[in-house]
């Protein structure tokens, strides 16, 4: 199952879901999440900014399809520190069946778009407003540029911990980002998966790398 949580995307609208705003927990400056896969640092945040599987939707069944908890359930918090343009994720999920056998993109998925600047619009190279562009000028000039989509590998073994769907790859690692995982079930098992991580949000993230990147500016509220 691939589940989308669009926090501030979508090819349409600056807001996906007009009128839903998702709590985004401000943690203390001594008390920044470690990634570890560990989920004691979010012991601090209230219920009330988890975000669950009534939130989320299934992307290969389709939008609408219900989701039977004791075959998928997950819960995912959002956390950021003041004077840090992270976004830090706990990603917590129960699976009847765990699928990532594979090296290549077949693996169970959490997808994450995020537009930090709510700048709107398309961002994905197959919506590019001028039709006579190549696919590759689309891609490497338009794809993931003002708003970026990762395709993260639950869990993550013998790959990346995740895919980039863009013209920019490096934004998934170091110093742009970070992440760790904490299970204990192989291939085709059932069990629960720790997945935490940090990402940086950019209202432009170019091809050429990340000299001539904008870091997106986090502020409260």
């Amino acid at each position: 199952t691939a589940l989308l949580l669009t926090i501030f995307s979508t090819p349409v609208l600056a807001i996906e879901r007009l009128g839903v705003e998702f709590k985004i927990f401000q943690f203390p400056a001594n008390a920044i999440p470690r990634i570890d896969g560990k989920a004691d640092d979010w012991e601090m945040v209230p219920k009330e900014y988890t975000i669950g599987m009534d939130q989320l939707s299934d992307t290969v069944g389709g939008r609408g399809t219900k989701i039977d908890r004791k075959d998928k359930d997950v819960n995912v918090r959002v956390g950021w520190v003041k004077g840090l343009n992270r976004l830090y994720f706990l990603y917590e999920s129960y699976d009847d069946f765990w699928d990532f056998n594979k090296t290549d993109l077949h693996n169970d998925i959490f997808e994450l778009v995020v537009d930090g600047d709510l700048s709107g619009g398309p961002f994905i190279k197959q919506m590019h407003p001028y039709s006579k562009l190549s696919k590759e000028e689309a891609h490497f000039r338009f794809h993931g540029v003002h708003a970026q989509n990762y395709h993260i590998f639950t869990p993550s073994e013998g790959k990346d911990w995740a895919m980039v769907w863009g013209c920019q790859p490096w934004i998934k690692e170091m110093p742009w980002a970070n992440a760790a995982y904490d299970y204990n079930f192989k291939h085709g098992q059932s069990g629960k998966l720790t997945l935490e991580f940090w990402i940086t949000p950019f209202d432009y993230a170019p091809a050429e790398g990340p000299d001539r990147a904008v870091v997106s500016d986090l502020k409260e509220n």
